[in-house]
């Protein structure tokens, strides 16, 4: 699904309200002072871990603050 201002119908609808996908909401996961961190990257029970490089402490990756900055594209 995408909003979209000269789609179809939905979309134009979706673009009306201002309706965002869960990649293009603010959070932690998707915040220029965010990291990840793998645990175990050879195993098959990887885990990640998300971290706030400005306060040095772990979060969740929906997690979001007042600090938020979006992370520019690679």
């Amino acid at each position: 699904m995408k909003a979209n201002q000269c789609g179809t119908m939905a979309e134009q609808k979706r673009f009306t309200q201002g309706w965002l996908t869960a990649t293009q909401r603010p959070q932690c996961g998707n915040c220029k002072n965010g990291e990840q961190k793998f645990n175990n990257p050879d195993s098959a029970f990887e885990s990640v871990i998300y971290r706030c490089t400005l306060g040095d402490f772990a979060t969740g990756k929906t997690a979001i603050c007042n600090q938020y900055e979006v992370k520019p594209r690679d």
